[in-house]
């Protein structure tokens, strides 16, 4: 038995993790946990304040915490699942300027995750950073969002001419044009609906199709699968 910790960006992660990624690995003998980055305390409930990655440091020093917490647990391994969209660009972050001028954005996400691999500096850490957002997932096959949102066919259909045959990974980071963006643009409930539905369209969908689909998070499933 190995057990699988992964740090993430959000709920839409959190959830897709949880109702996905733990029932396919707990078939390999794989035993996952997940948690949210703690971002600071919610003085409102008393509580650590969790998801988002406005700081970089802040996602490093909560990946060590949790390997050191764990110090002497034997077949434990940690990874992350966070986006490369709106990913932190400030001084103390591996995502340098040479690497954002990368311009294939698989060498660019290779370029930081081994960044990011050297800075936590733990042979048992696996970075991962999803080209370039959770919701590519969901962009492997619109059609699916039709279950969640029936009534959503012309804007489902608009939405898969706006993509055309975009590789779903290669879609880019922009702040009108990112994934989560296009969809919200033709299905606007999908922005206040995106961490219970995302995770959900990408359960459809399947782990297989979206490995064959996904060549970036193809590759990390199989890092994972074959710890």
């Amino acid at each position: 038995m190995k057990n699988l910790q992964i740090i993430v960006e959000g709920s839409s992660e959190e959830n897709f993790v949880n109702d996905v990624m733990v029932k396919h690995f707990a078939s390999l003998n794989i035993f996952i946990s997940a948690r949210k980055i703690r971002t600071g305390w919610d003085r409102l409930n008393n509580k650590p304040a969790k998801g988002g990655l406005l700081k970089y440091y802040k996602f490093r020093n909560d990946v060590i915490r949790w390997i050191e917490s764990d110090k002497g647990r034997t077949n434990t391994f940690y990874t992350s699942f966070i986006d490369l969209y709106a990913f932190p660009k400030d001084d103390e972050s591996p995502y340098t300027l040479k690497i954002q001028q990368i311009k294939n954005p698989y060498q660019k996400i290779i370029a930081l995750e081994e960044a990011i691999g050297k800075d936590i500096n733990h042979h048992n850490f696996i970075p991962y950073v999803q080209l370039h957002e959770f919701e590519a997932l969901i962009l492997v096959d619109p059609n699916r969002l039709l279950g969640m949102y029936p009534d959503g066919q012309i804007g489902i259909s608009r939405l898969k001419k706006d993509i055309g045959n975009t590789n779903p990974e290669e879609i880019n980071e922009s702040d009108q044009t990112a994934p989560s963006k296009r969809i919200i643009k033709y299905l606007p409930d999908y922005e206040g609906q995106k961490a219970q539905v995302g995770p959900l369209v990408a359960e459809a969908i399947g782990i297989s199709e979206l490995k064959n689909k996904c060549p970036h998070f193809n590759d990390w499933l199989n890092k994972l699968e074959n710890l």
